[in-house]
């Protein structure tokens, strides 16, 4: 990180600790040189306030997720609402990393094919594939009735099938999510983010 950290071009407080994930990745797939540009350039196209003080971009996209998830299937909403598992609680490590430290080597490969060339959506619609498989099953909500058992299975405890590359990418494919649907629930949720912050 510290040669990342010397020429920090895109933000005041320079590097972030929250990049090393993504830095990681890329320098698997790369040299360093065109790995530190690609990480700038993800940075600034695709991620830009995700490393800003108060982390203003995730909580937005959280909440357009959270959002997402209420219209599809309003059930798991519902549960997530009387364990008070809010996307602050999970949501913040799936944006920051970009599914790096969620999601096995192969998925998040096809994931990262995605995010590059349809921007920041598919890191949402990769969220809301990941509480649509956690927990459309009743038994596993009726397993899950607090907070804490809630918040391990979807963090640690998700079967390897449920996270497995193929099958994983056509669940996240079949969502119908328009790209109306999209932004309109983004103006909506950035306006209630406003409100908040006022």
């Amino acid at each position: 990180s510290s040669g990342i950290n010397a020429e920090w071009p895109l933000r005041p407080g320079g590097y972030c600790q929250g990049m090393t994930s993504i830095a990681g990745i890329l320098l698997m797939l790369m040299p360093a040189e065109q790995a530190f540009w690609c990480l700038v350039a993800i940075m600034n196209k695709y991620l830009p306030g995700y490393f800003s003080d108060g982390l203003l971009a995730v909580q937005l996209d959280g909440r357009v997720m959270e959002s997402l998830v209420n219209d599809i299937d309003p059930k798991i909403s519902a549960f997530l609402r009387r364990n008070d598992v809010q996307a602050t609680f999970y949501a913040v490590e799936w944006f920051l990393c970009a599914y790096t430290r969620t999601l096995p080597w192969e998925t998040v490969l096809r994931i990262w094919d995605m995010f590059l060339c349809e921007g920041v959506k598919v890191l949402i619609k990769t969220g809301v594939t990941l509480l649509m498989l956690a927990f459309s099953d009743k038994k596993v909500r009726d397993v899950c009735d607090s907070f804490d058992k809630a918040l391990k299975y979807l963090k640690y405890r998700l079967p390897d099938q449920l996270l497995e590359e193929d099958f994983f990418v056509n669940e996240l494919l079949s969502l119908h999510i328009s790209e109306e649907q999209l932004k309109e629930t983004h103006l909506a949720q950035l306006a209630k983010l406003q409100d908040i912050y006022r």
